[in-house]
């Protein structure tokens, strides 16, 4: 699945109250972050990650490897915050996206 640019602004609005959920500092993407990102989205189809100052990777590859990892779609990324979008898979999704042109 892929993210029209009217689906992208519609989840950015709602992203914008959202504090960040997971924080990636010195360890970089260990396992234990990549499994604290996985474990948000169960509850969550809509968060933000904030790369702290000492992260060793910058947004757009941490961005890239959780994507990978789980499942995840990329909205956008803002400055050190990453947002991430992934529609429930076992219950029904609670973010309806307005359909693509």
């Amino acid at each position: 699945m892929k993210l029209s640019s009217n689906q992208r602004k519609h989840l950015e609005g709602l992203a914008h109250h959202l504090e960040p959920i997971v924080r990636i500092g010195k360890q970089g993407l260990a396992s234990k972050i990549i499994l604290s990102v996985v474990e948000a989205f169960n509850t969550n189809e809509l968060i933000k990650i904030k790369l702290l100052d000492s992260a060793p990777v910058d947004a757009e590859e941490a961005a890239i490897e959780i994507c990978k990892k789980s499942g995840a779609l990329l909205v956008r990324i803002i400055g050190r915050v990453i947002v991430l979008y992934r529609p429930f898979s076992e219950k029904p999704p609670k973010i309806e996206l307005p359909k693509s042109r």
